[in-house]
């Protein structure tokens, strides 16, 4: 299998990074920007602005009809303009989605359930992996299909950081990553990093649909130098 992971690297723009590096740098960064736009030019566009602010590390989700193939001119374009940048894909439900987008460049998955085909996938290739997950026998479940870090979605339906810190309990080794009702308020973050959790990912609290037809994009960058400074204040 190890071989098949080479030559799926080669072939596309997807980053080479393993799953613990993966999360060690989301750990680092603090936070998962993640968004959608129909158009390709405008993602570009949002993803430099979250660059300019500082970020390494991008979620483009699958949420509509046309996502694949915004995602494969947006990750060819950005692998020419920003090498740096490591560009994943969001909203990934099976095995089908995971290997269309890896092959259009996407260097980590992520999914808003726990998919035993896209795990599978994943833990192959050693491709990071963070799926969703709702209850503690899901967030298990995910832990033992090789994700690194588990996503809790709809995070703030589940009891917000109190039900991070009520999880890791008895699991203290479990990475999770609240998405779902974080905001880019200090106190949200510094709650949700206090519960113990391993970074959080950020939607449309910060890139808005506005944002993106607006083209709003220095503000973009503005926001986003915040909350970086925020992920560099706050104790983790």
């Amino acid at each position: 299998m190890q071989e098949k992971s080479v030559a799926v690297n080669q072939k596309t723009n997807a980053s080479p990074i393993g799953r613990s590096v993966m999360a060690q740098r989301l750990a680092a960064q603090g936070f998962l920007p993640l968004f959608n736009c129909d158009d390709a030019g405008r993602a570009v566009r949002a993803v430099e602005a979250l660059h300019n602010a500082g970020v390494q590390i991008v979620e483009f989700t699958n949420r509509s009809a046309c996502a694949l193939a915004v995602f494969r001119e947006l990750a060819a374009d950005i692998g020419r303009r920003l090498p740096d940048v490591v560009l994943g894909a969001g909203s990934i439900t099976d095995g089908l989605q995971a290997e269309a987008f890896h092959a259009a460049g996407a260097a980590f998955l992520v999914a808003p359930a726990v998919d035993a085909d896209v795990g599978t996938f994943c833990l192959d290739r050693d491709i990071f992996w963070c799926p969703g997950a709702a209850t503690v026998t899901e967030i298990l479940t995910a832990h033992r299909l090789g994700a690194e870090v588990i996503k809790l979605f709809p995070a703030d339906l589940l009891g917000g950081p109190a039900f991070v810190k009520a999880v890791r309990g008895p699991c203290p080794w479990l990475k999770l990553m609240p998405s779902g009702g974080v905001t880019c308020e200090e106190v949200n973050l510094r709650a949700w990093f206090a519960s113990g959790v391993h970074c959080v990912g950020l939607g449309s609290n910060l890139i808005d649909a506005a944002t993106l037809s607006q083209e709003q994009f220095n503000d973009l960058t503005q926001r986003t130098r915040r909350i970086v400074s925020l992920m560099a204040a706050i104790p983790r």
